[in-house]
């Protein structure tokens, strides 16, 4: 259940779709929750996703991005990362196994129990967003031919 919640996120996330629907109202205590945790956030935008609350922002320069459930309690935080962020490990079992792909993105991902990294990348035939652990683990979490 926790990979599928993380997954879901990710798709929100990687897509850079909002599937926002302007007929939901935003949850204030997710709205006051948000306020309290990222007091130095600036250019602040909500949408909704599902059964989850998105708020866009930026710290400084760094563009982030929050996700709230319905009750408006905080359940992971994502960010884009350059991949020399990445844990030495995830970055062994990328080059290892992905060699001949060129990265497009990495996000972390932060949630309630875990962190996880996402990578996007392609080559000549496909595109691939992979899951990555910080003990090196990679599963392919979808796969588009070109």
């Amino acid at each position: 259940m926790k990979k599928l919640f993380i997954a879901a996120l990710l798709t929100i996330t990687v897509a850079a779709s909002s599937f926002a629907t302007p007929d939901k109202k935003i949850s204030n205590l997710a709205i006051n929750n948000f306020r309290f945790e990222f007091a130095k956030a600036s250019n602040v935008s909500w949408s909704t996703a599902e059964n989850y609350y998105k708020a866009t922002f930026n710290i400084g320069a760094e563009k982030m991005e929050a996700f709230y459930n319905a009750r408006g309690e905080k359940v992971a935080i994502s960010r884009t990362i350059s991949i020399d962020e990445l844990p030495v490990k995830a970055k062994r079992a990328f080059a290892k196994d992905y060699s001949d792909y060129i990265v497009k993105e990495a996000v972390e991902m932060e949630g309630m129990e875990e962190t996880a990294y996402f990578i996007a990348a392609e080559n000549d035939k496909e595109s691939v967003i992979l899951r990555v652990t910080g003990t090196g683990g990679v599963s392919n979490f979808k796969t588009t031919k070109k």
